[in-house]
């Protein structure tokens, strides 16, 4: 049930009704469990959708003087479940996470399993050759030397 919408009904209804009218309708340890079940409602939603919008693996990228630098967050995959590619401009990683066992029950699963992959747009482009990666503890570590040329002059016929 929408929230807003509730409440808006309850402003009209308000309007036109006399008296303790809502007193008869909800006692008052109802409607506090009506108010908090909606607030509860409201906090699942907005949390369904923060964690839809963010993407799968966490990437930082910085740039130095003189390099690259991107962070990919991956823990408890194997490297060898990992497969890296680029492009000019795109970096794309792709994997499987997997579940070191078989459950009988899950009680609470946050973490991401199965395969993923992701698009990643590089700050500047690199022909793929002098592109490092290094895995260490769950932390993806890929660098690459920025190539840096001199300003043209271009001239204006």
């Amino acid at each position: 049930m929408d929230f807003e919408k509730l409440k808006q009904w309850m402003e009209v209804a308000q309007k036109y009704q006399a008296g303790d009218f809502w007193n008869h309708v909800f006692d008052k340890e109802t409607a506090k469990k009506f108010m908090q079940d909606m607030k509860s409602e409201e906090n699942v939603e907005q949390a369904r959708r923060t964690t839809e919008s963010v993407e799968f693996p966490p990437v930082d990228i910085f740039v130095l003087d003189t390099q690259i630098v991107i962070l990919i967050e991956i823990p408890g995959i194997d490297k060898r479940d990992i497969q890296l590619k680029v492009s000019g401009v795109n970096l794309t990683i792709k994997g499987i996470s997997r579940l070191p066992f078989k459950p009988d029950t899950t009680l609470k699963n946050e973490r991401v399993y199965g395969e993923f992959e992701r698009a990643i747009e590089l700050p500047e482009p690199t022909d793929g050759n002098p592109i490092r990666a290094r895995y260490n503890y769950g932390l993806l570590v890929i660098t690459y030397h920025r190539k840096i040329e001199p300003e043209e002059i271009v001239i204006i016929e």
